[in-house]
């Protein structure tokens, strides 16, 4: 079991629709040099979710997955919606097997174990009003939008 003191945080460079860029600070425990267990999905970041091993580069502040860790990061980006929805969603996520990761104001992170399966936690995102809420799935397609699969592979 890995003490929170383990447990660090590492800069990642996210880029917006219009350009601009920023450092989301990643919660990941070091496993070797320049490589990270990741401890919750970030709500950012693309590409990676909570149990992924990842290869860190400093230097442009990116990470590559070497290992999957099996889960799915989910963004919920809600504006308008009344808090008691908000908790009442996240209460089903958890009893869906998900677990929250993260929460800003207007960001709810979850990951779910693969296992979930996708209908599910589509099901569970599609009692969330239409008006007011964008998500996606934070490791589950690349760049162009093509779906990654490694869930596929059993990686």
């Amino acid at each position: 079991m890995t003490s929170s003191r383990d447990c660090a945080g590492i800069p990642l460079k996210v880029e917006s629709q219009h350009g601009a860029t920023a450092d989301e600070m990643v919660a990941v425990t070091p496993v070797s040099d320049g490589r990270y267990l990741v401890r919750r999905s970030p709500g950012f970041f693309r590409g990676i979710a909570a149990g992924d091993v990842i290869d860190y580069d400093d230097r442009n502040k990116s990470a590559k997955v070497v290992k999957r860790g099996g889960n799915i990061a989910v963004q919920v980006f809600h504006v308008g919606i009344p808090g008691d929805i908000i908790e009442s969603f996240k209460r089903e996520a958890v009893n869906a097997g998900g677990r929250i990761d993260g929460e800003l104001d207007r960001l709810v992170v979850l990951t779910f174990p693969v296992a979930v399966g996708f209908p599910a936690i589509e099901s569970l995102l599609a009692v969330l009003p239409k008006d007011g809420v964008e998500w996606e799935y934070g490791n589950v397609f690349d760049e162009q939008g093509t779906p990654l699969a490694w869930w596929e592979r059993g990686e």
